[in-house]
């Protein structure tokens, strides 16, 4: 039970309590820190950012694979989409989804690790990796970590895991109404939803739609293969350790310089996949960063 979260309503107004609130139906158009915003939006940082998710993305294939399944697996289908955008080879593709199957010798298989961080200003920090090598990646992160002069230290207990779907309409031209589509994700179990406006780069004049689903871990993959059925397309389906509420802090403006120093440091260590942190607004802002 999450009890930080708001309640799904067939009347009034919705809001999303453990996140930014929906003052109506309207959608919310994405609005991160401009320091999050200015950091994250440079073209050749961004470059980079895709060169090395091309080079994980076959690890994220193997397992979704692993834990889903071949047939039927919406996020597979996402992540196989993802993968081709980024030009990644059929036969690197093929070879994960063996991999993931168990089709080919595992035995040099990348473990998957996290290490959970605190720094000034209350500012907590869990990093997700996948490995060969944990003791090589474990000093990597530490290095990145120390110009923000953060440390390994348990905060774990901050965040709660959930399991986090971005999909989009079924037709971006003819957009359903979000009643429908808030009674259809009730219906499969969801425990949360909320719509996102978000601004075409290429033609500001142009807003897209993309609704955000919370579930339990244990749904997701469920949730995702019936979404798909129904006709929506799966933008991204992951497992998140989200911040809860009451332990949310501002961004960090007397160390920024550090901390989105060390921010890049850790996008640019080969083995980092992810990491969650309990600055507001900082999830949303990276939700609009993926998709474009």
């Amino acid at each position: 039970m999450f009890p930080m979260f708001g309640q799904i309503t067939k009347v009034g107004v919705f809001r999303l309590n453990y996140r930014l609130p929906l003052a109506s139906y309207q959608g919310l158009r994405f609005a991160g820190h401009s320091k999050w915003s200015n950091i994250r939006h440079d073209k050749a940082k961004n470059d980079a950012k895709k060169s090395k998710e091309a080079t994980l993305i076959s690890d994220k294939i193997a397992s979704c694979v692993r834990t889903g399944g071949v047939d039927g697996n919406a996020n597979l289908e996402s992540l196989i989409e993802r993968a081709k955008k980024l030009n990644v080879s059929k036969t690197v593709i093929q070879g994960a989804i063996k991999r993931g199957s168990g089709n080919i010798d595992n035995s040099l298989a990348n473990s998957e690790v996290s290490y959970e961080f605190m720094g000034p200003h209350g500012i907590a920090m869990i990093v997700s990796a996948v490995t060969d090598n944990k003791a090589r990646t474990v000093m990597r992160v530490k290095s990145a970590l120390q110009y923000f002069s953060a440390s390994m230290s348990p905060c774990n207990y901050m965040f709660e895991k959930k399991g986090e779907i971005l999909f989009k309409p079924k037709d971006m031209q003819n957009v359903e109404e979000f009643d429908h589509v808030m009674d259809m994700v009730i219906e499969l179990g969801a425990e949360d939803i909320e719509e996102f406006d978000f601004e075409d780069e290429v033609k500001p004049d142009v807003v897209h739609k993309i609704y955000r689903l919370i579930c339990d871990p244990m749904d997701i993959h469920q949730i995702s293969n019936e979404l798909g059925a129904k006709g929506y397309k799966i933008h991204d389906s992951s497992i998140r350790s989200l911040a809860n509420p009451d332990v949310e802090v501002e961004f960090p403006e007397a160390d920024s310089k550090g901390f989105l120093k060390a921010i890049d440091a850790l996008d640019q260590t080969p083995e980092v996949t992810d990491y969650f942190t309990n600055i507001k607004d900082e999830h949303e802002t990276r939700i609009k960063e993926s998709l474009n």
